[in-house]
């Protein structure tokens, strides 16, 4: 009997297109550094792809790696956290996510149910991500069966704190975010959001 053939997991194109759009408009000498290293083969398979189409998530996990290795850890937490407010309020995006803000109030428990939708558009064979909101001003993104070439760049889950924090500028939410990957081990993170909820409300 045949055995079942294991998928790769893959990202969508054009998040890997997008940050290095955002890393070319970068100031130097960060801008020079991070293309210096960055192999010459892997952004040429990456600006080819189509948008909508499927790279091994692999790219994406050298993007970071390369992106902390450049920019510093604090720089790399800054360009996550612009690279998601862009995308957000880009021309693609933004007035959806506006007139949704306008008429639902988003909140990050919200955000945070409505994530695993993101994530499925987003990531192929990559695991699952679960929003969860179960007290007031408390929300947490569930991470599980992260394949081992995400939980092994350091880079990459740390990505997801400013990717977070990006979010929550967008939606004009002043909130602490906290990582935990103690359990990268199983092939999970959480990512904690804490937030002042309003009186009344």
């Amino acid at each position: 009997m045949p055995q079942p053939q294991s998928r790769e997991p893959r990202v969508r194109a054009r998040h890997c297109q997008e940050w290095l759009a955002l890393i070319e408009k970068s100031e130097e000498p960060w801008r020079s550094r991070f293309l210096e290293r960055l192999a010459p083969e892997l952004r040429d398979q990456i600006e080819s792809a189509a948008r909508v189409g499927w790279l091994p998530v692999g790219a994406h996990v050298a993007l970071a790696d390369t992106l902390e290795q450049t920019f510093g850890e604090m720089r790399a937490h800054a360009f996550y956290r612009h690279a998601a407010s862009a995308w957000l309020t880009g021309p693609l995006v933004g007035p959806v996510v506006r007139a949704t803000a306008h008429l639902f109030d988003l909140t990050p428990s919200v955000l945070a149910r409505w994530a695993p939708r993101g994530w499925d558009v987003s990531f192929k064979d990559c695991g699952e991500l679960a929003g969860e909101s179960h007290a007031p001003g408390h929300a947490r993104l569930i991470y599980r069966d992260l394949p081992p070439i995400c939980t092994a760049s350091a880079a990459w889950m740390s990505s997801a704190q400013g990717s977070t924090y990006g979010v929550l500028d967008v939606i004009g939410v002043d909130a602490v975010v906290r990582l935990d990957v103690s359990a990268k081990s199983e092939g999970r993170m959480y990512v904690d959001i804490e937030w002042t909820v309003p009186s009344g409300r």
